[in-house]
Protein backbone atom coordinates (compact mmCIF):
# COMPACT_ATOMS: atom_id res chain seq x y z
CA UNK A 1 0.00 0.00 0.00
CA UNK A 2 2.98 2.59 0.89
CA UNK A 3 4.47 1.60 -2.20
CA UNK A 4 1.10 2.61 -4.33
CA UNK A 5 1.23 5.81 -2.24
CA UNK A 6 4.25 6.84 -3.15
CA UNK A 7 3.74 5.98 -6.86
CA UNK A 8 0.70 8.14 -6.48
CA UNK A 9 2.42 10.91 -5.13
CA UNK A 10 5.16 10.52 -8.17
CA UNK A 11 2.42 10.22 -10.66
CA UNK A 12 0.33 13.12 -9.29
CA UNK A 13 3.69 15.70 -9.26
CA UNK A 14 4.46 14.41 -12.69
CA UNK A 15 0.99 15.59 -13.77
CA UNK A 16 1.07 18.46 -12.07
CA UNK A 17 4.39 19.17 -13.92
CA UNK A 18 2.61 18.36 -17.35
CA UNK A 19 -0.31 20.65 -16.78
CA UNK A 20 1.95 23.30 -15.94
CA UNK A 21 4.07 22.82 -19.50
CA UNK A 22 0.75 23.57 -21.17
CA UNK A 23 1.12 25.52 -24.04
CA UNK A 24 -1.27 28.57 -23.91
CA UNK A 25 -0.80 30.18 -27.35
CA UNK A 26 -3.25 28.75 -30.05
CA UNK A 27 -0.86 27.57 -33.05
CA UNK A 28 2.51 28.99 -31.96
CA UNK A 29 3.75 27.43 -35.02
CA UNK A 30 1.64 29.85 -37.13
CA UNK A 31 0.05 27.59 -39.75
CA UNK A 32 -1.83 29.43 -42.54
CA UNK A 33 -3.60 28.36 -45.58
CA UNK A 34 -2.06 30.49 -47.93
CA UNK A 35 1.33 29.39 -50.16
CA UNK A 36 3.96 31.58 -50.99
CA UNK A 37 3.01 34.75 -48.73
CA UNK A 38 0.07 36.86 -48.00
CA UNK A 39 -0.44 39.50 -45.39
CA UNK A 40 -3.01 39.57 -42.71
CA UNK A 41 -3.20 43.31 -43.02
CA UNK A 42 -0.56 45.51 -44.25
CA UNK A 43 1.56 47.43 -42.11
CA UNK A 44 1.38 51.12 -42.72
CA UNK A 45 4.90 52.38 -43.38
CA UNK A 46 5.01 49.31 -46.38
CA UNK A 47 1.20 50.63 -47.18
CA UNK A 48 2.49 54.29 -47.21
CA UNK A 49 6.30 53.61 -49.40
CA UNK A 50 5.12 50.35 -51.28
CA UNK A 51 1.32 50.75 -51.95
CA UNK A 52 -1.41 47.62 -51.93
CA UNK A 53 -0.23 44.22 -51.15
CA UNK A 54 -1.81 41.21 -51.13
CA UNK A 55 -3.81 40.61 -48.14
CA UNK A 56 -5.67 37.93 -46.85
CA UNK A 57 -6.78 38.25 -43.32
CA UNK A 58 -7.46 35.13 -41.21
CA UNK A 59 -5.58 32.59 -43.08
CA UNK A 60 -3.40 32.17 -39.60
CA UNK A 61 -5.76 30.77 -36.98
CA UNK A 62 -5.17 32.65 -33.58
CA UNK A 63 -2.99 35.58 -34.70
CA UNK A 64 -4.17 39.61 -35.77
CA UNK A 65 -1.77 42.58 -36.90
CA UNK A 66 -0.34 43.82 -39.51
CA UNK A 67 1.76 40.67 -40.55
CA UNK A 68 2.73 38.47 -43.29
CA UNK A 69 1.87 34.46 -43.03
CA UNK A 70 5.04 33.24 -44.93
CA UNK A 71 5.67 29.55 -46.45
CA UNK A 72 8.92 28.18 -45.13
CA UNK A 73 10.27 27.88 -48.35
CA UNK A 74 9.14 30.92 -49.96
CA UNK A 75 12.07 32.51 -52.56
CA UNK A 76 10.04 36.08 -52.10
CA UNK A 77 11.39 35.94 -48.06
CA UNK A 78 14.60 34.57 -48.89
CA UNK A 79 14.08 31.01 -48.33
CA UNK A 80 13.36 31.14 -44.35
CA UNK A 81 13.69 27.39 -44.14
CA UNK A 82 17.19 27.73 -45.46
CA UNK A 83 18.58 29.95 -42.78
CA UNK A 84 20.72 28.13 -39.89
CA UNK A 85 18.84 26.67 -37.04
CA UNK A 86 15.57 25.87 -38.46
CA UNK A 87 13.97 23.10 -37.46
CA UNK A 88 11.42 21.53 -39.52
CA UNK A 89 10.14 19.44 -36.94
CA UNK A 90 8.67 22.15 -34.64
CA UNK A 91 8.59 24.92 -37.03
CA UNK A 92 6.18 23.40 -40.00
CA UNK A 93 5.53 24.64 -43.09
CA UNK A 94 4.82 28.31 -42.09
CA UNK A 95 6.50 31.30 -40.35
CA UNK A 96 5.11 34.50 -39.56
CA UNK A 97 6.77 37.92 -40.94
CA UNK A 98 6.85 41.01 -38.36
CA UNK A 99 7.93 43.64 -41.36
CA UNK A 100 8.49 46.60 -40.86
CA UNK A 101 6.00 48.32 -38.32
CA UNK A 102 3.81 45.63 -38.48
CA UNK A 103 2.58 43.47 -35.87
CA UNK A 104 1.58 40.34 -34.68
CA UNK A 105 -0.94 39.92 -31.86
CA UNK A 106 -3.11 37.34 -30.03
CA UNK A 107 -5.81 38.16 -27.23
CA UNK A 108 -5.25 35.91 -24.49
CA UNK A 109 -7.27 35.50 -20.89
CA UNK A 110 -4.08 34.79 -17.95
CA UNK A 111 -4.46 34.14 -14.58
CA UNK A 112 -2.58 36.42 -12.45
CA UNK A 113 1.17 34.80 -12.18
CA UNK A 114 4.32 34.36 -13.71
CA UNK A 115 4.22 32.81 -17.58
CA UNK A 116 7.65 32.54 -19.60
CA UNK A 117 7.00 33.11 -23.39
CA UNK A 118 9.61 31.57 -25.46
CA UNK A 119 9.94 31.60 -29.62
CA UNK A 120 12.61 31.60 -32.28
CA UNK A 121 13.23 34.51 -34.92
CA UNK A 122 15.52 35.42 -37.44
CA UNK A 123 15.81 37.88 -39.96
CA UNK A 124 15.24 39.01 -43.95
CA UNK A 125 17.87 40.66 -44.97
CA UNK A 126 18.80 43.97 -42.55
CA UNK A 127 18.67 42.93 -38.83
CA UNK A 128 15.19 44.44 -37.06
CA UNK A 129 14.51 45.06 -33.70
CA UNK A 130 11.00 44.42 -32.39
CA UNK A 131 9.03 44.83 -29.02
CA UNK A 132 7.03 42.40 -27.46
CA UNK A 133 4.42 43.05 -25.09
CA UNK A 134 1.27 42.13 -23.15
CA UNK A 135 -1.80 44.35 -22.32
CA UNK A 136 0.39 47.01 -23.68
CA UNK A 137 3.20 46.83 -21.23
CA UNK A 138 6.36 45.70 -22.72
CA UNK A 139 8.36 42.48 -21.39
CA UNK A 140 11.16 43.18 -23.63
CA UNK A 141 12.78 43.78 -26.36
CA UNK A 142 15.36 42.31 -29.41
CA UNK A 143 16.91 42.01 -32.45
CA UNK A 144 17.54 39.68 -34.76
CA UNK A 145 20.62 38.82 -36.19
CA UNK A 146 20.79 36.25 -38.83
CA UNK A 147 19.73 32.69 -38.51
CA UNK A 148 17.16 31.43 -36.09
CA UNK A 149 17.60 31.99 -32.36
CA UNK A 150 15.63 30.99 -29.36
CA UNK A 151 14.56 33.91 -27.34
CA UNK A 152 12.68 33.69 -23.79
CA UNK A 153 11.48 36.15 -21.81
CA UNK A 154 9.69 35.76 -18.14
CA UNK A 155 7.44 38.19 -16.91
CA UNK A 156 4.26 38.54 -14.30
CA UNK A 157 0.52 39.53 -14.99
CA UNK A 158 -2.03 40.76 -12.19
CA UNK A 159 -4.13 38.69 -14.51
CA UNK A 160 -6.72 39.46 -17.36
CA UNK A 161 -7.12 39.96 -21.25
CA UNK A 162 -5.25 41.39 -23.04
CA UNK A 163 -3.14 41.44 -26.63
CA UNK A 164 0.84 39.57 -26.79
CA UNK A 165 2.06 41.48 -29.04
CA UNK A 166 5.29 40.96 -31.39
CA UNK A 167 5.25 44.69 -32.94
CA UNK A 168 8.12 46.11 -35.59
CA UNK A 169 10.56 49.15 -34.67
CA UNK A 170 11.53 49.95 -38.23
CA UNK A 171 9.86 52.56 -40.70
CA UNK A 172 9.80 50.95 -44.42
CA UNK A 173 11.25 54.01 -45.61
CA UNK A 174 14.57 53.50 -43.47
CA UNK A 175 14.96 50.28 -44.39
CA UNK A 176 13.27 46.73 -45.79
CA UNK A 177 13.83 44.58 -42.77
CA UNK A 178 11.44 41.49 -41.48
CA UNK A 179 11.72 39.94 -38.38
CA UNK A 180 10.81 36.35 -39.13
CA UNK A 181 9.02 34.65 -35.57
CA UNK A 182 7.89 30.83 -34.89
CA UNK A 183 7.51 28.40 -32.45
CA UNK A 184 6.34 30.26 -29.77
CA UNK A 185 5.28 28.95 -26.62
CA UNK A 186 3.83 30.55 -23.60
CA UNK A 187 3.94 28.73 -20.48
CA UNK A 188 2.58 29.26 -16.84
CA UNK A 189 5.32 28.57 -14.14
CA UNK A 190 3.59 26.85 -11.04
CA UNK A 191 4.25 28.58 -7.86
CA UNK A 192 6.50 27.19 -5.59
CA UNK A 193 4.49 26.73 -2.72
CA UNK A 194 1.68 25.54 -4.54
CA UNK A 195 4.29 22.70 -5.60
CA UNK A 196 5.60 22.00 -1.90
CA UNK A 197 2.07 22.15 0.03
CA UNK A 198 1.04 19.54 -2.49
CA UNK A 199 3.86 17.43 -1.99
CA UNK A 200 3.81 17.53 2.02
CA UNK A 201 0.60 16.57 1.28
CA UNK A 202 0.90 13.30 -0.67
CA UNK A 203 3.92 12.73 2.26
CA UNK A 204 1.40 13.22 5.27
CA UNK A 205 -0.48 10.74 3.49
CA UNK A 206 2.20 8.18 3.27
CA UNK A 207 3.47 8.98 7.21
CA UNK A 208 -0.58 8.60 8.33
CA UNK A 209 -0.87 5.36 6.61
CA UNK A 210 2.43 4.09 8.05
CA UNK A 211 1.18 4.81 11.35
CA UNK A 212 -2.24 2.77 10.60
CA UNK A 213 -0.18 -0.29 9.89
CA UNK A 214 1.52 0.20 13.25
Amino acid sequence: MIKNILAAAVIGAATFGAQAATNLLDNGSFDGTVNGYVYNASPASVALAYGPVPTAAGTVTGWDGAFVSISSNSSAWQYPNSLSGFNAATFGSYVAGVQADGSLEQTLTLDAGWYVLSWSDANRGASQSYSVSFEGTEIGSYTTQGGWNTESVKFYTAGGTGALSFQGLTDFHATDATSLIDNASLIAVPEPASVVLMLVGMMSLVAWRRRSQI
